[in-house]
Order: C-alpha cells, then sequence, then structure tokens
C-alpha cells in the first residue's frame, strides 16, 4: 500500500510545503482543514480519522472514502546585504482517508505528509550560498581554494517530506464516550543541492532517508447533542537518518563537513509528540463555533547536534466558525495563530531554505452535500508570517539576514459513503 500511495505522490508530481504546524509537525491534511484551520473535534467526515479519530463514531454506518487534493502557493524570502532572494514553487498534495463504520465500531486509514519542509528552490541561491561565498572569499578553504574570488551561478534546492501511513479502531465506550487507538508508520525522504561556481565547479548535494513507528491515541466526549469534544495525542516518532553525499564532488563534500553532513553519519531527527484539544460547540442552530489547541513537544524529541536549537515548545490556536444554510450547504471561515520557539540565527541548513515562523492564517470554506453519499468540500486558506531577522554570525560568515513568507493553500475534497 505504501509504494501505491507513494506512486501517487510521484504521478501528481506532489510536494507538500511547510504550513500549519510546528517546526517539523504539519497539520494541513484536508479540505476541510483548509476552509477552517480547526478540526481537532471533527466528527463530521472521514478527515476526523486525521484529527479526532474517537470522534468517527458520530458518523453513520457506513464505508467512507475521501481524497483531498491541496494546491499551494508560496514566496519564501531572504533579504541579506540589501538584495532579496526568494523561492515561489507551485505545489499540489494529495490526502487519502478511509474509514469503515458500523455500530460501536470503526476501523480508518490515512495518508497525510505529516512533516517536513516541502520543496524549496532557490534558482539564483540564497543566505546559505552566501555564507559558503563569503567563508570562501576570506580563505576558509585555503590553499585547496584561493581566497578571494566569488561565487558565480549560486543555486539552493532543499525537499523534505515525512509520508505517513496510519490505521487504527475506534469504540464507542458509551453513548457519550468513545475512543481510539492506532498506529503510525513514517517513511521520510531529505536532499539538498547547493552548487555554483568558484574557480571550478562546487556541487554539495546530500540525501537523507529515515523511517520510524509511532502510536495515536484518542478520546471523544460528546455530552450533548449541541457540545463535543475531541482530544488526540499522537506519539513521536523515532527517525535516524543516514547521509549520502555522492551527489557532491570532492570540494563540495568538504563543504557539507563543515555543515556537519558526513557520507555514511546517522543523525536523528524526531518526529515530534502532539497533543491536540478541540471543542465544536453549536451555540443557535444553525451556527457552530469551533476552537483547537495544538502543542508539539519539540523539546522531548532528539534532534541531535540541534537539540538546543529550540527555547520551546510550538503551539497553535484555532477558531472557526461554521454556518449551516441548510440540507445541502455549510459555510466556514476560520482564524489560525502559530508560535514557534526557535531563533532564527539557530536555523540549520533545512530550516534556512524553508524557515518556521510565527504565523496568523485565516481561511474560509463551503462544504456541499450532493447527494446522500457523495460530498464535496472546499476550502482556501491564507498565511501570513511574522518577518524575523538573524544577526551577522561572522564566525560563520553569514550576514545578517531578514526571513520572511506567505503561503496560500485551496482545497478541493470529494467524499462517498458506501
Amino acid at each position: 500500500m505504501l509504494r501505491k500511495c507513494l506512486l501517487i505522490v510521484l504521478i501528481l508530481g506532489m510536494a507538500a510545503p511547510a504550513f500549519g504546524g510546528g517546526i517539523d509537525n504539519k497539520q494541513n491534511f484536508s479540505s476541510a482543514y483548509a476552509g477552517t484551520l480547526s478540526r481537532n473535534a471533527a466528527t463530521d467526515g472521514a478527515d476526523a480519522a486525521a484529527y479526532n479519530p474517537a470522534g468517527l463514531m458520530l458518523l453513520k454506518n457506513g464505508t467512507y472514502l475521501e481524497l483531498d487534493l491541496l494546491p499551494f502557493t508560496f514566496d519564501y524570502d531572504h533579504e541579506y546585504d540589501g538584495e532579496t532572494q526568494t523561492a515561489s514553487p507551485n505545489l499540489i498534495a494529495p490526502m487519502i482517508f478511509g474509514v469503515h463504520k458500523w455500530e460501536k465500531w470503526a476501523l480508518w486509514g490515512t495518508f497525510t505528509i505529516n512533516g517536513g519542509g516541502g520543496e524549496t528552490e532557490y534558482e539564483n541561491g540564497n543566505i546559505i550560498t552566501q555564507t559558503v561565498e563569503n567563508r570562501l572569499f576570506r580563505g576558509d578553504f585555503a590553499p585547496t581554494l584561493p581566497w578571494g574570488g566569488t561565487l558565480t551561478q549560486p543555486y539552493a534546492y532543499a525537499e523534505s517530506y515525512d509520508y505517513t501511513l496510519t490505521t487504527g479502531v475506534s469504540y464507542a465506550l458509551h453513548p457519550m464516550v468513545s475512543v481510539a487507538a492506532g498506529v503510525r508508520y513514517i517513511f521520510t525522504d531529505k536532499e539538498v543541492d547547493l552548487h555554483g561556481t568558484y574557480f571550478v565547479d562546487l556541487l554539495a548535494k546530500y540525501d537523507q532517508e529515515a523511517h520510524g513507528y509511532g502510536g495515536v491515541i484518542g478520546i471523544d466526549i460528546h455530552p450533548s447533542d449541541t457540545l463535543n469534544i475531541g482530544i488526540r495525542y499522537d506519539s513521536a516518532v523515532k527517525l535516524d537518518w543516514e547521509t549520502d553525499t555522492n551527489g557532491s564532488n570532492a570540494l563540495g563534500i568538504a563543504l557539507l563537513e563543515v555543515f556537519g553532513r558526513k557520507d555514511g553519519k546517522s543523525y536523528a531527527r524526531d518526529l515530534p509528540a502532539v497533543l491536540a484539544l478541540g471543542v465544536e460547540w453549536k451555540i443557535l442552530p444553525k451556527l457552530t463555533l469551533k476552537p483547537s489547541f495544538s502543542y508539539y513537544f519539540e523539546k522531548d524529541a532528539d534532534w541531535d547536534t540541534q537539540n538546543d536549537a529550540v527555547d520551546g515548545n510550538s503551539y497553535e490556536l484555532a477558531l472557526a466558525l461554521q454556518y449551516d444554510v441548510n440540507e445541502y450547504w455549510s459555510l466556514t471561515a476560520g482564524y489560525l495563530y502559530i508560535n514557534v520557539d526557535m531563533k532564527p540565527e539557530n536555523f540549520g541548513i533545512i530550516e534556512q531554505m524553508n524557515p518556521p515562523l510565527d504565523c496568523h492564517a485565516f481561511a474560509v470554506g463551503a462544504k456541499y452535500r450532493m447527494t446522500e453519499k457523495l460530498t464535496l468540500i472546499l476550502g482556501l486558506s491564507g498565511y501570513f508570517y511574522e518577518d524575523d531577522t538573524a544577526p551577522a554570525d561572522l564566525v560563520a560568515g553569514r550576514p545578517e539576514v531578514t526571513y520572511d513568507k506567505t503561503l496560500y493553500q485551496a482545497g478541493i475534497g470529494i467524499q462517498y459513503r458506501f
């Protein structure tokens, strides 16, 4: 099944950029999320398998299949030395959800992208290649390379995905209480490519892969027809990355070793645990209030050489409203705030490529129940990140740099109940 899911990703040319979540963890799994930014107490669709699996017990009996396609467009800017370098790809990502619910039981499975920074390309270089040029210029690699030259045709590229398969079971303990438990498998892949010309060609490229297992547990409390509470805990997933620098030339290998990337060496970068809490409160017959809170345990994760890079754990707060126009249409709107406690001067290669910044996001969406069994879900959201500046580091050769980014995401999902 994993091969089939990955094949879908490759055929569609998918890439999931960094968006709502912590530094590594991501939460944008569905079109309903794109239209609300708050799904931690969801009970109205198959995507609840990812956000509130215990809440699946409130679905009607049947088999549900949902496919979501999530287009993205974004701008990542590095501003330094009076100029700005930008990465602006347009990407699309698939997510798949399946649920079989009958009476007091439900079996469910999901294919999501739970971490990683996606795909980022700086065609004219970025702060990393500028730092490399500064170090070459001052003679850090002499006598292998002479000092005083310029790095021409700089280029920087990175991709990072955490492909995730999760499956589990939910059970109704009581008409007001249900529980869920599942197991998760994550296969991850990273690739970084830095190159340019400094008297001779310089090619620094490395690949990393890792895989690991984790668990998911959840509880849903439904004290009345107007109130629902969802709680989910995703365990940390231990990931050990092994580095392959075979795509580099000799000068590139020497450069990567300066940045701590050595061929054959493995290092830890666990996917942190997540605690997700949510409420859905029908305050009027047609109006539902949906707050959510998610907390990412990054300080407890093993990040090897970057264990001290974070000062605290990331969290996000979200609030959404749903208005049920009639039996066919529902309209949604939402707001999300993301707080990331990582200073930009502590960013590693991946974070510099795709910086984790505090963020305010807004969303609108709609759900159209076309028939009793077929539902169309639409969502649109914009993420507006707060820019942040890393001071110059004379030892590392990095000039002062300001990181900025903006992301827009759409979502279109189809759910069918058999």
